[in-house]
């Protein structure tokens, strides 16, 4: 008994060790391949490492501490990771079925019958593991891609928060400003009424204008908070758990970089990972489509029953082939879906190529307009705001009939309208900056897609 379930054994054990070893054999390609998309996918990871080590100001810091915290790019690691173990899973052979059975039970020579093994391996046939395997590939690529497009989306969000920052100091500051101008304008009043030149009207005027400029201040000062608390989430932070930041005023002022529109259209083909993306997903569907079409191909199932003929003391072995006949099912359905998927995934290429060049071309609109309104500002309308102040101030405090105190309120409301303005205008160019480098997808918002400067 002993002796004949050893040799029953045996020959399960043979069986399954030579039917594993011919699957290993199979899946060696597909290391390989495994091999060869592992030095090509992290290169996510890689740009984030270089991008941290280019930190060389404010703004640039700030992104770094979202590649630490922010919970984005967490997520779209794990799609990538998710996506490595499909390549994986994809390419794995099949498990062989193991078994035991007993024939002859109850024979009157042999009453604990015929012992054996049945060892069950499905080969597969048409190279269609290694082609599963080669478009779980391009799903890692197209991961990988979009990987990279949400860093960026990171660093936009943060580069928005961070001149939105900006553009609130900016305005506190102007208000401050006008708050300075008002209180000047009210001591002016207050001192010609008490020399006999001025009019109580005039006083109460001017106390009301500093009144509204104050209440406007207060407003101003609440935006800086608000926006210095949207500046850390973007970051992956919790607002109340670091310290406020207080950029530098000059970065806002700074001139901008200069684009044109050719080679923006240039970059934009060449350097968005968003068109990788999509023709990653492309180079996926095509394989799928070969898979679909190997299927046709039929497995072979492989069947080796080893067994002992106690009686004769004989070791014996069936073995059974057997495949399924392609004549109703050739797959047909499927497909037909892979090619139907096929045109899908190249018409979105060109849709996503649509789309970006629109959303390029109002970004870029908004740039233009934006630059223009900051240079009028910035040369002629604030100084001669300023300048038309000086003089209407000047005249009333002489004494002089034709520069009343509505005439300096007027000028007032018209230098303080130019102040504002412009700052709005500072904020616009610079939002329309960073929406232009989104969708560039540029690290740097001077990089290579920016002309150098006018002299």
């Amino acid at each position: 008994m002993d002796c004949v379930n050893r040799v029953a054994f045996r020959c399960l054990v043979l069986a399954l060790v030579v039917l594993i070893s011919a699957g290993c054999a199979q899946t060696l390609p597909g290391r390989c391949l495994m091999a060869q998309t592992n030095r090509a996918c992290p290169r996510a990871e890689l740009e984030l490492v270089a991008f941290e080590e280019q930190a060389t100001d404010r703004l640039q810091e700030l992104l770094n501490l979202a590649v630490k915290h922010h919970p984005d790019l967490r997520v779209a690691h794990a799609r990538v990771e998710a996506a490595r173990g499909r390549m994986i899973q994809a390419g794995l052979y099949p498990n062989p079925a193991i078994g035991s059975h007993f024939t002859q039970l109850g024979d009157s020579t042999n009453r604990l019958g015929q012992p054996g093994a049945r060892v069950i391996q499905t080969i597969v046939t048409g190279g269609k593991l290694r082609i599963a395997k080669a478009a779980a590939a391009h799903g890692i690529e197209a991961a990988d891609w979009q990987a990279i497009t949400r860093w960026h989306d990171v660093v936009a969000r943060v580069r928005f928060a961070y001149f939105e920052s900006l553009v609130a100091q900016a305005e506190q500051q102007t208000m401050n400003e006008i708050v300075r101008i008002s209180t000047e304008a009210l001591a002016t009043a207050t001192s010609l009424e008490k020399a006999g030149a001025g009019t109580r009207t005039d006083v109460l005027r001017a106390k009301v204008e500093l009144e509204q400029n104050r209440l406007k201040r207060e407003v101003s000062l609440r935006r800086v908070e608000a926006a210095r608390q949207s500046l850390w989430t973007s970051l992956g932070r919790h607002p109340t758990t670091l310290r406020l930041i207080d950029p530098p005023q000059r970065e806002l002022e700074q001139s901008p970089p200069v684009y044109e529109w050719n080679t923006l259209l240039e970059c934009l083909h060449e350097n968005s990972a968003e068109l990788h993306e999509a023709q990653a997903l492309v180079a996926q569907q095509e394989k799928l489509l070969v898979r679909a079409q190997k299927e046709v191909r039929p497995n072979i199932t492989v069947t080796a029953t080893p067994s002992y003929e106690s009686t004769r003391r004989e070791m014996r072995a069936e073995i059974t082939v057997t495949a399924p006949i392609p004549i109703f099912d050739r797959n047909q359905g499927n497909i037909h879906t892979a090619q139907a998927d096929l045109a899908r995934t190249r018409a979105e290429v060109q849709q996503l190529e649509l789309r970006l060049t629109e959303r390029l071309i109002n970004a870029y609109q908004r740039y233009q307009s934006a630059r223009q309104q900051t240079e009028s500002y910035h040369k002629t309308i604030v100084p001669d705001a300023r300048e038309s102040l000086k003089l209407v101030e000047t005249g009333y405090r002489a004494g002089d009939r034709k520069y009343d105190y509505t005439a300096v309120l007027q000028a007032q409301q018209v230098l303080f309208q130019a102040q504002l303005a412009h700052t709005q205008a500072l904020g616009e160019l610079w939002r329309s900056v960073i929406e232009i480098a989104n969708i560039l997808q540029q690290d740097d918002l001077r990089g290579r897609c920016a002309v150098r400067e006018r002299r």
